[in-house]
């Protein structure tokens, strides 16, 4: 067999595939056999009729239609094979000549993956460190928790909280969706509402109302309301003053559980954030990594992989709205989309899916990334011990399979073997 190969763009490759007569006569041995165990030849039993009665009885196209059906794909594969290619799409084949069979094969392969100088990168640690007013901050939060409120006929002002219905309207009169609330809990002056609102609470009453604008930040998350003038109405219907328990040695001991001092419960909680902070600054790292892995590598991602992921992506996404008693169709019409511009927005995101997955699978093959059988165990034994009751006969089914959570637990100890190695 003759095999001519040639790159194309967009991860696509060009097979010239030219079958040889000993190949041939192997195929025609073969479709000889196929079609006398199902055609009657007169004095042979089934199977046994010879090439030149099969021809003469089904006729010389069906013969070579059904020769194309067995030689085409056992050539392409042995091609594949003898090429060491690894192909991710079905080939689409053209047949070029009768005699000698000669055909094309269009596929797409995994693309070629170029990262320079990858065993110079380095991520420096961070010093991490806690501030006096970082821990204040979490210390007035722990306070806020266990407080007690009081009923107020004064003007409100920032740190009290308040009950309150508030509507937005547009220029007309008219009522905007996704601006009205009733009985809203909010302590005031935390800026959980939109810039502006808060602020015209201060000096209210309770049972108060009150109208007045609010223009929306330009890039505030829900579109329709970008950059827009709402005029509200709101009506205060409690507003409470917060009483924070005094920080002391019994508020120490509550928060802790057992007998602590105001001192002895600073330092817990600093070493607590300390720890917390150490994990984000891991996790910062990490990302900061694999987008500097994405930055330098060089690659094409190819359209069928894209299209797959995108496509995996809205099934997913449907999937979820549905789960949640939604039609997908109606979804769409309330984040003022369709399925064009859905397909579009998720492209990029499945675009950066692939690129990670095929640089990480090419940093894993070129560093000789691998996990043990017993290091597997251990992740295993740990992912036992913490999954709650209800959710173990779903785990063990997985982890049986070596399905989804077998996979994604051992690409995640891949993943820290992974980073270990830059990560300082």
């Amino acid at each position: 067999m003759n095999i001519e190969l040639k790159n194309l763009p967009k991860s696509e490759i060009q097979l010239i595939i030219e079958v040889s007569p000993e190949q041939m006569a192997k195929y025609e041995e073969q479709v000889t056999k196929r079609i006398s165990e199902n055609v009657e030849v007169p004095g042979f039993r089934k199977g046994q009729a010879p090439k030149a009665m099969v021809l003469a009885k089904v006729g010389p196209d069906v013969f070579f239609q059904e020769l194309l059906g067995i030689a085409l794909p056992q050539a392409y594969f042995e091609a594949v094979k003898e090429k060491q290619l690894q192909v991710i799409s079905r080939p689409d084949i053209k047949v070029l000549s009768k005699v000698p069979l000669k055909f094309e094969a269009r596929v797409a392969v995994m693309p070629e993956i170029t990262l320079k100088d990858v065993e110079k990168i380095k991520i420096p640690a961070e010093k991490v460190e806690i501030t006096d007013a970082e821990l204040e901050e979490v210390v007035n939060e722990m306070r806020k928790y266990r407080a007690t409120y009081k009923n107020i006929e004064r003007a409100i002002k920032n740190g009290d909280r308040v009950e309150l219905d508030f509507q937005g309207y547009d220029e007309g009169g008219a009522a905007i969706d996704k601006t009205k609330s009733a009985n809203h809990p909010l302590f005031v002056g935390e800026g959980t509402l939109v810039p502006g609102f808060e602020e015209q609470l201060v000096g209210m009453k309770s049972g108060e109302k009150k109208k007045f604008p609010v223009k929306f930040p330009t890039d505030y998350h829900y579109e329709p309301l970008k950059a827009k003038t709402i005029h509200f109405e709101v009506h205060i219907k409690r507003a409470e003053e917060t009483i924070l328990p005094e920080m002391n040695d019994d508020f120490a001991t509550q928060v802790m559980g057992d007998k602590k001092t105001v001192a002895e419960f600073r330092d817990a909680l600093k070493k607590d954030i300390h720890s917390k902070k150490l994990v984000d600054s891991r996790r910062k790292r990490e990302n900061d990594l694999l987008e500097k892995f994405l930055k330098d590598a060089k690659l094409e991602v190819p359209p069928v992989l894209l299209e797959e992921e995108t496509d995996y992506m809205i099934d997913d996404l449907k999937h979820e709205v549905e789960h949640k008693g939604l039609n997908f169709d109606t979804y769409l019409e309330k984040i003022k989309k369709n399925h064009k511009d859905l397909h579009k927005e998720l492209t990029l995101e499945a675009e950066k899916r692939i690129r990670i997955r095929l640089v990480l699978n090419y940093l894993f093959k070129v560093l000789n990334v691998t996990v043990t059988e017993d290091e597997l165990n251990q992740a295993i034994a740990k992912l036992r011990e913490s999954t709650p009751e209800q959710h173990k006969k779903e785990i063990e089914k997985s982890l049986a399979d070596k399905g989804e959570v077998y996979l994604r637990l051992k690409n995640n100890l891949m993943l820290e073997k992974l980073f270990a190695k830059f990560l300082e």
